[in-house]
């Protein structure tokens, strides 16, 4: 069974690039095109990043949810492919050193980061670290999606070239600290005259920024993650639950109201005051004497389980957006049909597939094209990833059960195929013992 990334690269021509070697490399296909469509700068209001952030910070199902997502990515088996030795050595060279001139960070936990700030921010930044001499790609880091966006001019709307494309990016930095004067300046200078730099900002060409982005909408500036279709749900639900929280405390610890006096006893200042400070800690008493003229009444909330029934609500709202079955979200399997539950993980595995699809093209066009180009390879490698989920191996071994039950296969004839699935090495069987021959 082909992987998503074979299928969509399967083309070995659609892997090469030539060598400079000095000279003018061959155009391709629509490479002098001239758009005659312009893109313009949402000015919708959306979600602020710190919020989306917060989200995946204090939710415990979006929390639960992402992390089950990401995990589950990770876990499939997948590593990067190439068809020519040179490529191939290189790119081990590279991931082997990486995080030498950027971060301390490994090829695994750079993905792992890949795919979580897509789901939480609807895309993630890699910068593209080149050489002293600016032409050769030689490392990756992760960067903070909080602190990027595109350059704008003085009135915010996004800088593009002539292929509608943004000029570059800017990086803005928390206002305590100090940008070094070299880098500030190098920042102005490399700078189109149009770009207008934020306070305590420096400017970034975009060659030297990878945006892998989730799900683009409109004209694909800013995409969505996971987490702002619900963010409305969760903030809802987190209002609920501190309602909830607050009205299950007043039940064990209800307020106690008293009124003094009647229409023979005037209530002093005194006395007054004197009732509040025996009622401060009343909770932990067990008894109070008061005059027969005082009444002491509880206020405490009232149908505190219907409140349950709206934050269920709002909780498979969350689930819903997020595209995970509510098993998976919560850890908890009450009440979950296992014909349902098999349902809900094919469509899961779906929404894994088309995650990975669209994070491995853009790995692949972003981050693995400026290293081939910039280091003269012939080849783009690609990334396989092997998303066979648990439907899949459940379907395959009813399969196989069933060839045996109908004699279409011997067991020794499945033996290579399902060691060849579970990469399992046969060794050859070595018959021991002294043969049953009789020479008489």
């Amino acid at each position: 069974m082909q992987t998503i990334t074979q299928a969509l690269f399967s083309n070995s021509e659609s892997t090469q690039i030539l060598k400079s070697s000095g000279k003018k490399p061959a155009q391709f296909i629509g490479e002098t095109g001239e758009p005659k469509t312009e893109k313009s700068t949402p000015q919708e209001n959306r979600v602020s990043k710190d919020e989306l952030e917060k989200v995946y910070m204090v939710d415990p199902v979006v929390f639960n949810s992402i992390n089950k997502i990401v995990q589950t990515i990770m876990s499939a088996p997948h590593a990067i492919k190439y068809k020519d030795k040179k490529t191939k050595a290189y790119y081990e060279m590279l991931i082997a050193s990486l995080g030498v001139s950027g971060s301390d960070i490994t090829w695994e936990e750079l993905l792992t980061q890949i795919y979580l700030n897509q789901c939480i921010f609807g895309k993630s930044f890699v910068e593209n670290i080149f050489d002293k001499s600016g032409k050769r790609v030689v490392d990756w880091d992760i960067l903070d999606v909080k602190k990027m966006d595109y350059a704008k001019d003085g009135s915010g709307n996004i800088i593009l070239d002539e292929h509608q494309r943004p000029v570059g990016y800017t990086q803005t930095l928390p206002g305590n600290l100090t940008i070094p004067k070299n880098i500030l300046d190098r920042s102005i200078a490399s700078k189109p005259d149009k770009v207008n730099l934020p306070g305590n900002s420096i400017y970034i060409e975009s060659k030297r920024i990878a945006q892998m982005k989730l799900y683009a909408i409109g004209d694909g500036f800013y995409p969505l993650g996971l987490i702002e279709p619900i963010y409305h749900s969760s903030l809802r639900k987190l209002n609920m639950e501190h309602a909830l929280a607050n009205a299950v405390f007043r039940h064990g610890f209800p307020i106690v109201h008293a009124s003094l006096g009647d229409l023979n006893h005037e209530p002093t200042p005194q006395q007054i005051n004197s009732m509040i400070l025996k009622l401060k800690d009343i909770n932990f008493k067990q008894e109070v004497a008061t005059p027969y003229y005082y009444k002491l009444d509880i206020l405490e909330s009232k149908n505190v389980e219907k409140m349950q029934n709206h934050l269920e609500y709002f909780k498979q709202n969350e689930i819903a957006g997020l595209g995970i079955p509510e098993a998976y979200a919560t850890g908890l399997g009450l009440d979950t049909n296992k014909a349902v539950l098999t349902a809900q993980t094919a469509l899961y595995e779906l929404t894994l597939k088309d995650i990975i699809q669209r994070t491995c093209a853009a790995i692949r066009r972003y981050m693995f094209a400026p290293v081939s180009r910039s280091a003269g390879l012939p080849e783009i490698p690609t990334i396989e990833w092997d998303v066979a989920g648990i439907s899949d191996i459940d379907s395959k071994s009813l399969r196989f059960m069933t060839y045996l039950e109908k004699g279409m296969f011997t067991i020794d004839e499945l033996k290579p195929i399902l060691a060849n699935m579970e990469k399992i090495e046969i060794k050859p069987t070595v018959m021991t013992g002294e043969p049953n021959v009789n020479n008489q």
